[in-house]
């Protein structure tokens, strides 16, 4: 009699990276402490081989310093508001992997103990740099919609042109944009670390600058509704 043939499991397939970041920003958005955000993501971490500790580590990084709650009000802040989450949660995903690395080099006997003390102070470094890419886009993004009560949705865009002006900023210079659609290089004033460009009036027959950007991953519906329970 013939056996009926067995059926073989596939393995579980490993999270992707974009699956980790979008986890990490539904987390992220609505956790209140470290142990709760570890116990919601240890699942999709420990399937990428990421330990626990390295996973707690990089959360205590982020979670100690939350971002401002300053609130938005209109379509270029909504806009920023949802894309620095997603980078928020794309620096913890990072973090995470390079305490993991520093973790399995001191249980394998070839790191020194301490160089997890130092690693927490380079991450904590790194995240202040974060913040205050996040602090400069949420600030371009406000001058925006404030311009938007002026003038509506299309704007133009203005760059101080001298020899300090970067090839972006200068090609964006006297083009037109929407606010609720953000450039592909960013709002005026967020392109670069002290960037000089400001948003005003349309420019009368110019061309709009392409958009798109958004969020630079694609979220599902259950994520995008758990952002939107959580305000952002």
């Amino acid at each position: 009699m013939t056996q009926p043939a067995q059926q073989q499991t596939a393995p579980a397939q490993q999270p992707t990276n974009q699956q980790a970041v979008l986890a990490a920003a539904t987390v992220l958005a609505t956790a209140v402490t470290v142990a709760e955000a570890a116990a919601m993501l240890a699942p999709v971490f420990l399937a990428m081989k990421i330990r626990r500790e390295a996973l707690t580590a990089a959360l205590g990084v982020v979670m100690d310093r939350p971002p401002d709650r300053t609130g938005f009000y209109g379509p270029a802040t909504a806009q920023i508001a949802r894309l620095n989450l997603i980078r928020r949660a794309q620096f913890m995903v990072n973090s995470s992997r390079r305490f993991n690395e520093t973790l399995a080099r001191v249980a394998a006997g070839g790191a020194d103990p301490r160089e997890l003390l130092a690693q927490m102070a380079a991450e904590r470094r790194y995240y202040g740099q974060h913040q205050e890419a996040v602090w400069n886009r949420m600030q371009a993004a406000a001058v925006v919609d404030s311009r938007v009560m002026d003038y509506g949705p299309l704007l133009g865009w203005y760059s101080v042109n001298d020899r300090r002006t970067s090839p972006e900023c200068r090609r964006a210079n006297r083009h037109n944009f929407r606010a609720d659609d953000m450039p592909s290089i960013g709002f005026p004033g967020a392109v670069h670390p002290h960037c000089r460009c400001w948003p005003g009036p349309p420019v009368p027959g110019a061309a709009v600058l392409p958009g798109g950007q958004g969020l630079p991953t694609r979220v599902s519906r259950r994520t995008a509704r758990r952002l939107a329970e959580a305000g952002v």
